[in-house]
């Protein structure tokens, strides 16, 4: 399959580069944010674990307990979701900048930095974010009816996480749409015209970002350097 082909291909390059001891810098950002993020996660499971006490009321101490649970789990589901935003916005600056940067590591171009364009990056990026999770969320609204009313719910996961998937790697494809010249609305049309390809960029983004500790910091790097090189090969062999 080609999308896998290309992966496979990108990966290789990523690690040679890494291996090199290039583009180690770009995952101190990630790091920090990580950090923040972590400490925050610690304080709310600590403030969770102090209503304890609740489940230990008689006759209603369980059902309070579990409406606490649910609560938290929400708490916890949104606070997820504003990371990801920090990911795709905070954070892209320097996305940017490693995409650029290792774009011209592997064709000789040159990006020479510019302020002006880094904030029109990070305003295209909070753009393209919104868009992203309102088509997400329709999608999932979708499958979700479709679901109730054919009893599906055993795809449920594999259909959450691949349409998750797709809107990730999409965003870190726009990296390198942005930098040549690709508009908001036709990087949607190419990542639907190349809906497998972006969407394995997105999982592999997923599976990274799920491993403990190493992932949070690590994953947007990594997703950033594949779909770039992806996309390089992709465009200099597009019959590859």
């Amino acid at each position: 399959m080609k999308s896998i082909r290309l992966h496979i291909q990108a990966i290789q390059t990523v690690l040679n580069e890494l291996k090199a001891g290039r583009f180690l810098q770009y995952f101190i950002p990630g790091l920090i944010v990580a950090l923040l993020f972590g400490s925050f996660f610690t304080l709310t499971s600590r403030t969770e674990g102090l209503f304890s006490f609740i489940e230990k009321i008689p006759l209603i101490g369980g059902i309070l307990s579990a409406g606490v649970s649910k609560t938290f789990g929400m708490f916890y589901f949104l606070i997820m979701q504003v990371y990801i935003f920090f990911v795709l916005t905070v954070l892209s600056p320097f996305n940017t900048l490693l995409s650029e940067a290792l774009d011209g590591k592997l064709t000789g171009k040159e990006y020479p930095f510019d302020l002006a364009q880094v904030i029109s990056d990070v305003f295209r990026m909070i753009l393209l974010v919104m868009m992203s999770l309102i088509l997400e969320f329709f999608f999932m609204g979708v499958y979700w009816v479709i679901s109730w009313m054919f009893g599906l719910d055993f795809f449920d996961f594999f259909v959450y996480t691949l349409i998750s998937a797709f809107f990730f790697g999409l965003s870190f494809y726009d990296y390198s749409l942005e930098r040549y010249k690709v508009g908001v609305f036709s990087t949607f049309g190419f990542a639907f015209s190349n809906f497998w390809m972006v969407s394995v960029t997105g999982l592999i983004f997923l599976l990274i970002f799920s491993i403990p500790y190493i992932g949070i910091p690590t994953a947007p790097v990594l997703a950033t350097m594949i779909a770039t090189v992806v996309y390089l090969n992709r465009n200099t062999n597009p019959n590859s």
